[in-house]
């Protein structure tokens, strides 16, 4: 029985950080077209951008986190074949174009250059 609490657990956690990966792009991409439309940044939606980098980043870490654990727990580790190889490579690339996004924001943040 707990091994099913546990599976349960660590798929809804990872349900959980695609949606709030999902959330943090789309809200960027809005934040994008509403500054892109007023044809200058409005200072309003250019500090969101930092929020949801940071939203993305705790999406994608929820989602390695519980996907490794239920790769470990529920299929032991076992090789699952090329697409979940191509999967796990392209969780990788997301991964570092989310952390280079947040290390923009940090870098903006602290010489106050705008977004």
């Amino acid at each position: 029985m707990i091994e099913l609490t546990v599976n349960f657990l660590l798929k809804f956690i990872h349900i959980f950080g695609l949606m709030l990966g999902a959330a943090a792009g789309f809200g960027s991409m809005m934040v994008a077209r509403q500054i892109r439309a007023a044809g200058q940044p409005i200072p309003q939606l250019a500090a969101l951008r930092p929020r949801f980098a940071r939203m993305a980043l705790w999406g994608v870490s929820l989602i390695w986190i519980s996907g490794l654990g239920l790769w470990m727990l529920r299929y032991d580790f076992a090789n699952l074949g090329a697409a979940y190889a191509i999967k796990m490579l392209v969780a990788l690339v997301l991964l570092g174009v989310v952390l280079a996004l947040n290390q923009v924001n940090r870098t903006i943040a602290k010489t106050g250059a705008p977004a």
